[in-house]
């Protein structure tokens, strides 16, 4: 019996070790290493999927979130083999356009070294946006816009675009929480239940 849960415990933290967590999402962070947003402060929510907060933002600008990270972090993925996800919330997914773009890369910046997925029709990946929570999973295979060299083993920068419809300025709340990488789809779909 004892060698049985014992072994039941090695295979449970064997596969929990196949997801790198970037960000739990349990603090804003200090400047200039914390959560952003264009046109509104970013808060912690005490409405979350994982641990005991999500991060917050409520506007009508494009950037709804982004984060540097003061130190680089190694997925453990390439981009043939990984996945990120993390859990989204949107409040209103009727006000935007349909189009954004998921952003990371080992620069500090969505514009060099990076990785972009765009996505449209209200989609990221196979995930099609509802009103509430949303667990987002992507293949970074899918990621086709890239810009110079990127490293997976030295990430330091997160981003998400969404976009409202044409002259829409109504804000609305967006959150994250617990973004994550792994080569296993199946443990990133485990975990955000």
């Amino acid at each position: 019996m004892i060698t049985s849960v014992l072994l039941l415990a090695v295979c449970f933290y064997a596969n929990a070790q196949k997801v790198q967590v970037l960000d739990r999402c349990e603090s804003l962070g200090e400047k200039p290493y914390q959560w952003f947003s264009n046109g509104s402060p970013t808060k912690l929510s005490d409405d979350h999927k994982e641990g005991g907060y999500s991060i917050s933002s409520n506007t009508s600008k494009a950037e709804r979130l982004r984060k540097i990270y003061g130190q680089v972090f190694d997925t453990g993925v390439t981009r043939e083999n990984g996945y990120i996800a993390f859990s989204l919330f949107v409040e209103k997914p009727e006000l935007l356009n349909g189009n954004g773009q998921l952003a990371i890369s080992s620069s500090a910046s969505a514009d060099k070294d990076s990785y972009g997925y765009a996505f449209g029709g209200l989609k990221i990946g196979s995930t099609k946006l509802v009103a509430g929570w949303n667990n987002v999973v992507v293949p970074l295979s899918s990621f086709k816009d890239v810009h110079d060299n990127p490293n997976l083993a030295a990430i330091n920068y997160f981003r998400v675009l969404l976009y409202n419809q044409k002259d829409d300025t109504t804000t609305q709340e967006v959150k994250i929480d617990n973004i994550r990488f792994s080569t296993e789809k199946t443990q990133l779909e485990a975990v955000s239940k």
